[in-house]
């Protein structure tokens, strides 16, 4: 959003900030039924489930939190469960041992790490990180001072929204086409929130003017795997002008029909970034 639009208060993620794994562990709706949660279920809704890591201070506070609406995880099809082990192994200290949460399709930062604390309350998390960061902010707001005035009246970020990425070719990079004038592109997708999962990807090497859809692959790490919640890699031959600075623009579709727009509007935050996947500033030959 920095890149594209203007400057953000946050630091560059670019299209690294993702990771897709195997998780093993309770779904947390059954850890409350057995909890014998006393919630009427007309107030699930209202109703959040915080969790907090008090292991450590944090840059903005004295411990790390975040909360989800009780009604996301009373939803057995909702996947947030307590995670005790990642691709067969147990939890390594660096991704949250002994026990995270993991909310599929919701921001990260709501998959609290080292976890402590699982509380059933009245409102959300009073941690910094879920009241004043993780939302997507008016573009009136345009710095922190104005920021105030919002952070209170706009709901935090929970699910994420549909997005893609060219992982190959690299921005900047040679590409040398083959007798066809063709070159392989590749990459991922991501689904909205629980909307997944992905149906389409389309790729575009004249500016969005057409698109040709990709191929979506299967491969033997997802293979049988939920891709509800799982990211889709895909590829595609494309055909390319030679020459510099050439582009090429991916966009993806879920099963609910939500597809990349060109560009989000901008948020101070610049979080929830999911303008058109791209590959800039090659080189054509």
């Amino acid at each position: 959003m920095r890149t594209k639009l203007k400057e953000v208060s946050g630091i560059d993620w670019f299209d690294g900030a993702v990771m897709n794994c195997s998780w093993t562990g309770p779904l947390l709706h059954d850890v409350l039924t057995s909890a014998s949660i006393k919630i009427p279920e007309s107030s699930y809704a209202t109703t959040h489930v915080a969790f907090a890591c008090l292991q450590t201070p944090t840059q903005e506070d004295e411990w790390y939190g975040a909360s989800v609406p009780l009604s996301r995880v009373m939803d057995t099809e909702s996947g947030i469960i307590l995670a005790l082990q990642m691709n067969g192994k147990p939890l390594s200290p660096n991704h949250g041992a002994p026990v995270r949460v993991v909310t599929p399709g919701i921001a990260g930062a709501r998959s609290v790490k080292w976890l402590d604390r699982v509380t059933v309350q009245t409102c959300e998390s009073e941690n910094f990180y879920q009241r004043h960061d993780y939302k997507v902010l008016p573009p009136e707001a345009t710095c922190k001072e104005e920021a105030e005035k919002w952070w209170d009246r706009v709901s935090a970020l929970q699910d994420m929204p549909i997005n893609s990425v060219i992982a190959i070719p690299a921005s900047s990079s040679t590409i040398h086409l083959d007798e066809n004038g063709t070159t392989e592109v590749k990459g991922y997708a991501l689904p909205s929130g629980s909307d997944g999962p992905i149906t389409k990807v389309e790729i575009s090497a004249d500016e969005g003017a057409t698109w040709q859809l990709a191929e979506l692959v299967k491969d033997q790490a997802t293979e049988g795997a939920e891709l509800k919640w799982a990211w889709c890699l895909w590829r595609a031959r494309v055909r390319i002008e030679k020459g510099l600075e050439r582009r090429v623009l991916s966009r993806a579709t879920d099963r609910s029909g939500n597809t990349q727009a060109k560009c989000p509007v901008w948020n101070l935050r610049g979080v929830a970034y999911n303008g058109y996947g791209e590959a800039n500033e090659l080189n054509v030959v």
